[in-house]
């Protein structure tokens, strides 16, 4: 019989990961939901089926699907469903809409596993990392509280919202990046060929060139001879930082770090604040308790430090105690989300009230991008034609006292 690796959330909100046999997925994950494990992944765990579902899934088409074709996705769900229309029935129309490609591959999958039983949401977590975890956790919070298709229109609008944020950052980056190429391109142009066609004759002529000079030909004949290992040190820096980004412990501390870099740290802490309180509000008023709903909000945090100061919240949630307690001794969030989640829990509306600190949270990250692209630009552009300048000034001041020389 075949083996099923599994990763839940228990009765009592605690995270689980276990390993059960079963005849195929669905049954699988019909066991599971019928001891009141709400699914977050569902995976064969046999050599050979786990290498097949590697292959097809983290391989062949995990994150293959764009950020904007998945809000499009969900959009279009929510409006079949607003039609009355069933999920299944909901998705073999926005299967048969789509052209040959990832995303009609992945409805087939999601369409698949819901006929085999499983849930919605369930479906999703099982396709491979092509749904994120905030999506998962959202369509987890609409089955929930019987809300699926308000929850997808809201989901949908917030991805809309989030990939129109993302292309405006893409396109204001487009002119310091053409900045950036152009000033590469001037400095390694007089590095390898002004500068080595004017040192002979300076060299002939017996003078001492100024400070500025000499310091520009060293660097010229230092690119020119060590460029190969000026190479692999690029190439090396590039491996160590793709390793701070993928180790568990350096990427922790990364991100402690992170938090404490003025400007970058506030808003990475209200991003990943609009995130967990979108997808917090969204469980909670569905009617999800709320050490479940904080275990199922916990993975969309990215940064590490603040997940686990909620894992936190949650331990303390789950003895008895209320949110805003033990939020506000880990200092996780801002004092203003920690005033409102407070003032939702004494009103008794802490799931509207999570919706409302979602929007000043996303509407102040947006600000902040905007003013730091904003000011960006013309940083860039100071930096590069200040290093532009002094080099091409090197070169003039060597050039002008040879014809002082001459003279």
């Amino acid at each position: 019989m075949p083996s099923f690796q599994y990763r839940s959330v228990t009765p009592n909100g605690v995270t689980h990961r276990g390993r059960l046999q079963a005849p195929d997925r669905a049954d699988a994950a019909r066991s599971l939901q019928g001891n009141g494990h709400v699914l977050l992944e569902l995976s064969a765990a046999d050599g050979a089926s786990g290498l097949l579902d590697f292959l097809a899934r983290d391989v062949g088409r995990r994150k293959a699907i764009t950020s904007g074709r998945i809000a499009e996705i969900i959009g279009r769900l929510a409006t079949l469903l607003e039609a009355n229309l069933t999920v299944e029935a909901a998705l073999e129309i926005l299967g048969a809409s789509q052209t040959a490609g990832r995303a009609k591959q992945a409805i087939g999958d999601v369409l698949d596993r819901l006929r085999g039983g499983a849930s919605l949401s369930s479906a999703m977590a099982a396709d491979g990392g092509v749904f994120s975890k905030a999506v998962i956790a959202m369509v987890r919070a609409g089955e929930a509280g019987g809300t699926l298709a308000l929850t997808l229109r809201q989901l949908g609008t917030h991805l809309a919202r989030q990939e129109a944020v993302r292309q405006s950052v893409r396109s204001a980056l487009i002119y310091p990046t053409l900045l950036l190429v152009t000033a590469a391109g001037s400095v390694l142009l007089v590095l390898t060929v002004v500068l080595p066609a004017l040192e002979p004759v300076i060299a002939e002529s017996g003078m001492t060139p100024p400070r500025l000079a000499r310091l520009a030909f060293l660097a010229s004949a230092l690119f020119r001879q060590y460029w190969l290992q000026s190479l692999l040190s690029l190439l090396a820096f590039g491996l160590l930082a793709r390793r701070i980004m993928t180790d568990p412990a350096l990427k922790a501390r990364r991100d402690t770090l992170l938090l404490r870099v003025p400007v970058l740290g506030p808003a990475l802490r209200c991003s990943d604040t609009g995130r967990f309180a979108r997808t917090l509000g969204g469980l909670v008023g569905g009617g999800v308790p709320l050490p479940t709903a904080l275990s199922l909000a916990q993975p969309v945090i990215a940064n590490r430090s603040l997940a686990g100061a909620v894992a936190k919240v949650a331990s303390g949630v789950r003895e008895g105690g209320g949110l805003s307690g033990p939020l506000d001794g880990t200092r996780a969030l801002s004092d203003l989300a920690t005033q409102m989640i407070r003032i939702g829990e004494a009103t008794g509306r802490l799931g509207p009230t999570l919706l409302q600190l979602a929007e000043l949270c996303e509407e102040d990250t947006k600000r902040v991008l905007d003013r730091s692209l904003v000011l960006m630009v013309p940083i860039v552009t100071i930096f590069l034609g200040v290093l532009v300048a002094a080099i091409i000034g090197s070169v003039m001041t060597a050039v002008l006292s040879m014809n002082d020389l001459v003279r």
